[in-house]
């Protein structure tokens, strides 16, 4: 590691630019001038402060806005560090504005330096962006003029895409069934406001991607929740609440729930398509995780395809940020939800559509897939290699495991634990659609983010010491 002197301290420059942005010009002027030398670490954030006389919180968005631009990587409990540009393999981008700045590459935990994310599930990567970078690029020099327009109209080869995309043992949906979406969650909001009205009631599981529930709360639909156990909603008592509640709409992931990892199995899944075709009631069957899980079960979409719309997308195994998704629709029914998710979501992007059916179709989506499930089983391996002898459902083929936690401790305090030791983890309240008397006791751990084996073991091993010191080992605040 390459020191600087303890005397270092950025010369703003002189502009009309907030504090952070003109500090991270400052930084930046003396990383491009050799003051800075790749390897470097800059100086704490609160000392930094200090000395400057601003708040953390400025030098925070100035460190968050270098990084953006490439020039330097935050290591969890060690600090920031300059960046050898020399060895990125693309060019670096422009400087950005304030305003974009004000999204951050990494949160801060109370020590100032960067928390390591373990809360997200977004597709591995696995060198995938050279190739997304290359579709672009063929796309733009084939296409220059719908880089700057509206979408004209939904080429045939999108539908075939999504129908290869969506394709599982016993179901092959029709290309005229499906709608190209931006991301799933894009889709399933445009299915919801296709099939329900504000007060109609929509089923979730107990613990579920609560980011549906409660942005259909937020357009006036009705939460209600369905028992689950460990393999999924329970038939019976969900007909209880179609008998009781005449719900409009069921949502759940029967090939494999976030966050229990709960594969609803074949005779719960013919219930459940039975109990919807008796009761009238609509599905969307989230299929995001199920080609990483390897769920061989037929689809509830083979089961009641009058009823289900089935839901996929890449940004579990090929990029989160193209923001692509397809659904397979009841027959009728893709000419209804296609203008209702152009409405909610402002229309598609004829780049990110096109690039993404290519990576379909040209068979790279399949080959990202099969390198995600590698990298995906090796750290699974890691996690419970080093957690070994704690309670936790797991998959080698899932990018999180569920991790029940021991007496006397409760998902929040734990979580909070654990980021006390610069390491973000998610807590079951996250997954919950509505409020609820439910507790699960479990938080859920996630290990899709590009770090290195190394850390993540280092991450894990944390978490263990978490729970192995126990509630009287977490000091909390007061």
């Amino acid at each position: 590691m390459t020191q600087i002197p303890d005397s270092y301290l950025p010369q703003l420059l002189q502009g009309n630019q907030p504090i952070y942005v003109r500090l991270a010009d400052a930084i930046e002027q003396d990383i491009d001038e050799g003051v800075l030398p790749a390897g470097c670490r800059l100086p704490p954030m609160r000392n930094l402060a200090f000395d400057i006389g601003v708040t953390i919180g400025t030098i925070s968005r100035a460190y968050n806005l270098i990084a953006e631009r490439g020039l330097v990587v935050g290591e969890v409990g060690r600090g920031t560090y300059v960046r050898n540009r020399e060895k990125v393999p693309y060019p670096q981008p422009a400087p950005m504005s304030h305003r974009a700045a004000q999204h951050p590459v990494f949160d801060l935990g109370e020590s100032g330096e960067a928390v390591m994310n373990l809360d997200t599930t977004s597709a591995v990567h696995t060198g995938q962006a050279q190739i997304i970078a290359e579709q672009f690029a063929d796309i733009a020099a084939r296409h220059p003029h719908m880089l700057t327009d509206y979408v004209p109209g939904i080429p045939a080869s999108w539908r075939e895409a999504g129908g290869l995309l969506l394709s599982r043992p016993g179901f092959a949906p029709s290309p005229d069934t499906i709608v190209a979406t931006n991301g799933a969650h894009a889709g399933i909001m445009a299915v919801i406001m296709t099939l329900t009205a504000p007060g109609e009631r929509i089923v979730f599981e107990t613990a579920t991607y609560a980011a549906i529930a409660r942005s259909a709360a937020l357009a006036g639909r009705r939460i209600i929740e369905a028992p689950m156990d460990e393999d999924g909603i329970l038939p019976e008592e969900f007909e209880k609440l179609c008998a009781r509640q005449h719900p409009r709409l069921l949502y759940l992931m029967p090939s494999l729930n976030n966050p229990t990892l709960a594969r609803l199995p074949a005779k719960r899944r013919e219930a459940i398509a039975e109990i919807c075709r008796r009761y009238s009631v609509w599905i969307i069957e989230d299929a995001v995780y199920a080609p990483l899980s390897g769920d061989t079960e037929p689809p509830i979409a083979s089961l009641c395809p009058e009823l289900t719309f089935h839901v996929g997308a890449m940004s579990k195994t090929v990029s989160a940020s193209l923001r692509a998704g397809w659904i397979a629709c009841p027959p009728g029914y893709a000419g209804r939800v296609q203008p209702a998710h152009r409405m909610f979501s402002g229309g598609g992007s004829y780049p990110m559509k096109e690039l993404a059916s290519r990576l379909v179709l040209s068979g790279e989506a399949e080959r990202a897939l099969q390198k995600t499930r590698m990298v995906i089983g090796r750290r699974h391996d890691l996690l419970c290699e080093v957690l070994g002898g704690f309670d936790l459902r797991s998959n080698p083929a899932c990018p999180f495991a569920w991790l029940m936690l021991p007496e006397p401790w409760r998902s929040g305090p734990f979580r909070d634990a654990v980021l006390q030791r610069g390491i973000m983890i998610a807590q079951e309240d996250d997954f919950k659609p509505a409020r609820s008397n439910v507790t699960f006791h479990a938080v859920r751990i996630a290990f899709a983010t590009q770090y290195s084996d190394e850390r993540y073991r280092e991450a894990f091993a944390a978490i263990r010491d978490v729970l192995e010191s126990g509630v009287a080992g977490h000091t909390a605040g007061t």
